[in-house]
């Protein structure tokens, strides 16, 4: 098995479609491992860096150390079982340091959690009622240099449309565009220009509605509220991509050096970056970030290690391999 070298990452839409369904096949572990190497090579560096920010500072050490170890051990080994008789191949196991505003390997699988659950849900509601229809909906303020500033223009923005909506679901004012939605779900992204240099907030949602919203009529209510912003985005959801946008990375890491990612997370790390209302409230998201295991099949079971420099190699000890042949199980795994 040759190495699995790091690659540039891809988008979010390209990366989350390969954590799902037909793309747990056995012909896209390669493509899964290269994204893996990737993203835990990211984590690495900041592991390092903040290592080196720390240095000699005994507050910063007592705050941030243990964020920097486990950024650094996370994703090491990742035991993938393959159920050969369907052709998938899912991972059983991971150490993870569940730190997704530093670590882009946690951002995938937990994006991949959510996506999944969202769409469960959704399946649910169109089943009952067909005529609901999701929309992908983007609204956007203008760039700024402090992500305090930008961050909180947009969070109170955001806030006075939602509770504009609920004003008007009572009969207290008129209507506004956000009132077509039954329901949705919708989440902040944090990047930074790639030639202003300037931070760019903005946030996609997802929409529940009978009723198409309309882009001119969004853009009116949203200019109404922030005073200076006008720029919205409206568009049917025609499969998952819609919802991977919606609930991938929080922080862009691609348009981030890792100094700038590091400031970003001292911000955001208590904020709550993603949220839901009516009927896509309540939706409960797996805290485990593993695939879950297909009962009563047999499957062989891989140990990929990752080796600097390189990426992930598959362990070619027999003593790290567990073969399950209907109840016949050979040596344990030693994870």
């Amino acid at each position: 098995m040759p190495y699995i070298c790091g690659e540039k990452e891809t988008s979010p839409a390209d990366t989350l479609a390969g954590e799902s369904g037909e793309s747990l096949g056995t012909e896209n572990l390669h493509k899964r491992l290269i994204r893996y190497s990737s993203a835990h090579g990211r984590a690495i560096e900041m592991s390092e860096y903040i290592k080196d920010v720390t240095r000699g500072n005994f507050f910063l050490q007592n705050e941030y150390s243990g964020v920097a170890s486990s950024l650094g051990s996370c994703g090491e080994l990742l035991l993938f079982r393959n159920y050969f008789t369907v052709n998938e191949v899912r991972l059983y196991k991971a150490c993870f340091c569940k730190n997704h505003l530093l670590c882009p390997l946690c951002a995938i699988r937990r994006a991949s959690k959510m996506t999944s659950a969202y769409l469960e849900r959704l399946r649910v509601i169109q089943a009952s009622d067909g005529e609901i229809k999701p929309y992908l909906v983007t609204l956007t303020v203008k760039n700024c240099e402090s992500l305090i500033e930008c961050f909180n223009h947009i969070k109170d923005a955001h806030t006075q449309m939602v509770n504009a909506r609920r004003q008007a679901s009572h009969g207290r004012r008129s209507p506004i565009e956000m009132n077509k939605a039954l329901g949705g779900v919708w989440a902040y992204e944090v990047k930074k220009g790639k030639n202003s240099g300037l931070w760019h907030v903005h946030i996609h949602a997802i929409w529940l509605c009978k009723e198409r919203p309309w882009e001119t009529r969004l853009s009116d209510d949203w200019h109404e509220i922030t005073g200076d912003s006008f720029v919205v985005d409206v568009r049917p959801v025609d499969d998952e991509k819609g919802f991977i946008e919606v609930l991938s990375y929080a922080v862009k890491f691609s348009t981030m050096s890792i100094e700038e990612n590091f400031e970003a997370y001292k911000f955001l790390r208590e904020k709550r970056l993603i949220n839901s209302f009516g009927i896509f409230r309540g939706i409960e998201i797996p805290e485990d970030l593993c695939d879950e295991p297909l009962e009563d099949l047999p499957y062989v079971e891989m140990i990929y290690a990752y080796i600097h420099g390189s990426g992930y190699r598959l362990q070619q000890d027999p003593g790290l391999t567990r073969v399950k042949l209907n109840e016949q199980v050979n040596k344990e795994v030693p994870f």
